[in-house]
């Protein structure tokens, strides 16, 4: 079967630039959107300051709102970088020449999507035993800190099985969860996209090590191009953690 259009084929970054139809106030809404959800995010502290105010459980306060602040981190961290992402490329798309590509490729793709024979989605093979328990391992992960000298991103040799069991776990799961943990567990799926090859981590590690190492120095060329190379790969990242959370968000709503 021929091969899907490539958003790279049209000269766009990714096939999110194509979303909206290249209409640079659809991004603009996202990014409104998404930064209203960081902020809302924000109001996940509540329970933990709220036990925080009790003197008598002060100190399960305060281990409560520590794991909150850890969660909400995390999501503010990634709804405020989707957002930027959003707000550069609708600047990217008042170049009308762009604007036209992100629509030649959207009716490119749906061309190949009209004239390709649909595949039958496999349906997962995992137990829902087998399922959990893959899914408490990969959480119990996620809620640990790494070394702290790149947040949000780790190398995929630490994860305790591969992506795509991982995965298929996660869609074993979610249709039997209370609303609630589905949201949870919806972003947990999304932070797959911060597990990279670990020669990756390798280079973006060193990089980042060097860019706090130069603290507020003026950069020489090699580190402006070394920094251009790092901001590139980092919103690789958000969009693929956009792009998962997308995923998983359309498979919750089809499997209810």
């Amino acid at each position: 079967m021929e091969s899907p259009p490539r958003a790279e084929d049209f000269g766009l970054q990714s096939e999110w630039d194509a979303a909206g139809g290249g209409d640079p106030a659809y991004h603009r809404e996202q990014a409104l959107e998404s930064f209203q959800q960081a902020v809302l995010s924000l109001l996940l502290l509540a329970p933990g300051l709220i036990l925080v105010s009790f003197p008598s459980i002060r100190w399960l306060g305060v281990f409560v709102l520590a794991g909150l602040v850890l969660f909400c981190g995390f999501m503010f961290f990634n709804l405020v970088s989707i957002g930027l992402g959003e707000i550069r490329r609708a600047k990217r798309l008042r170049d009308p020449a762009l604007a036209a590509a992100a629509r030649e490729y959207q009716a490119a793709l749906a061309c190949w999507r009209q004239t390709s024979p649909a595949q039958p989605e496999a349906r997962p093979r995992m137990t829902p035993e087998q399922a959990e328990a893959i899914v408490r391992e990969y959480a119990a992960l996620l809620s640990t800190d790494d070394d702290g000298t790149r947040p949000m991103l780790r190398p995929a040799s630490q994860l305790p099985y591969p992506k795509t069991d991982i995965q298929q776990a996660f869609k074993v799961v979610i249709p039997s969860v209370d609303a609630a943990h589905e949201t949870t567990l919806k972003y947990a799926y999304a932070a797959l996209a911060h597990f990279v090859p670990d020669e990756e981590f390798a280079w973006v590690d060193d990089a980042w090590r060097r860019r706090l190492d130069r603290g507020k120095r003026a950069p020489t060329r090699d580190e402006r191009e070394r920094e251009r190379r790092l901001e590139k790969y980092e919103q690789q990242r958000s969009d693929e953690w956009q792009k998962l959370l997308k995923d998983i968000y359309t498979y919750a709503a089809s499997a209810r």
